[in-house]
């Protein structure tokens, strides 16, 4: 079981997230967090987790400190390589100070700003408002409560697998067929006007994947889109699911598709977008999945794609769409 835990939590695509700060307004209290975050419901605006709080009192230590275990919530992380989030959380634990011990919750909301030179690995600064409230009574009548504005310095190590692994930032990392089919070769003639789109994308093949990744290093299955476009001149959303509202719609039937069409598949039946795709033509497209950028078939008879052609739900076009694309 211990050696599977790895795996596991870059399935889930994961984060682990280590902060060290200091609670100001007259509470000079040291703080130390540990906490590991996963999207919520498979989505991507929205990131859930668990961690653990310690406050300690810089000049009274343990005699005045919280020790805490709860449940946070994140808003608009993974975005971009250098962007803002918003977190509020709250943690139960045990609230200290020289007279007495009691249960107390620390509640706190605040913002963050988040670097991400590559993609696994970030640096971000935080600041929060806390409320320790002891008893508890609740953040809405407090009593006695410290409180004050905290700021922190952290980092974050992405568990996502491959190389953004097991779903990707528009998803939950890439989608994992059972069996891989040997890689299809590209179509001998690619014709249409995203044909250019579409020889960028096949360049990559062999890169490898890479939770977060949008260049030549490793790419994630958005980033792989949103890089083909970008080489001509064509800003796409970053993430699958804005991507899956981008150009025009296109009824998902092999009869309807162009080259440079976005395929969109989804890990669950009515589930949202969670890998998307370039379609090359004679019912193949290529994307970056566990193993990497690759072609893929959407032939019935060939064995993976009778895992992708139950969770292709959409397409849509961007050069020919309406706009001038």
């Amino acid at each position: 079981m211990v050696a599977l835990l790895p795996a596991t939590l870059a399935a889930q695509r994961r984060s682990l997230e280590a902060y060290y700060g200091h609670w100001l307004n007259g509470n000079n209290a040291t703080s130390y967090e540990l906490r590991s975050s996963a999207p919520l419901a498979g989505g991507e605006t929205f990131r859930h987790g668990f961690g653990a709080t310690v406050l300690v009192h810089d000049s009274l230590g343990r005699h005045r400190a919280f020790y805490g275990f709860g449940y946070e919530l994140q808003a608009f992380r993974y975005r971009a390589p250098l962007a803002p989030y918003a977190v509020i959380g709250v943690e139960l634990g045990l609230s200290t100070d020289t007279a007495r011990q009691e249960l107390g919750a620390l509640w706190s909301a605040g913002a963050g700003l988040e670097w991400r030179p590559v993609g696994r690995f970030a640096l971000g600064a935080e600041t929060r408002w806390r409320l320790e409230d002891r008893g508890p009574r609740g953040f809405w009548r407090p009593g006695r409560a410290r409180r004050g504005i905290g700021v922190a310095l952290g980092v974050a190590l992405g568990l996502g697998g491959g190389g953004r692994g097991g779903r990707e930032r528009g998803g939950r990392g890439p989608l994992l067929p059972p069996r891989l089919s040997s890689p299809a070769e590209p179509p001998a003639e690619i014709t249409g006007g995203a044909a250019d789109v579409v020889h960028t994308a096949i360049s990559a093949i062999g890169t490898p994947y890479q939770w977060g990744g949008t260049a030549e290093n490793g790419f994630d299955c958005s980033g792989l889109i949103q890089y083909a476009y970008a080489q001509h001149g064509i800003r796409l959303p970053r993430m699958s699911r804005e991507q899956a509202r981008a150009g025009n719609q296109v009824t998902p039937v092999m009869e309807a598709l162009q080259p440079g069409d976005i395929l969109l598949f989804s890990a669950s039946p009515g589930g949202g977008v969670t890998h998307v795709g370039l379609y090359v033509g004679e019912g193949k497209f290529i994307h970056s999945s566990n193993t990497g950028v690759r072609l893929s078939q959407l032939d019935p008879h060939d064995p993976e794609a009778g895992y992708w052609i139950p969770r292709w739900v959409g397409a849509r076009r961007i050069i020919g769409a309406e706009g001038g694309r």
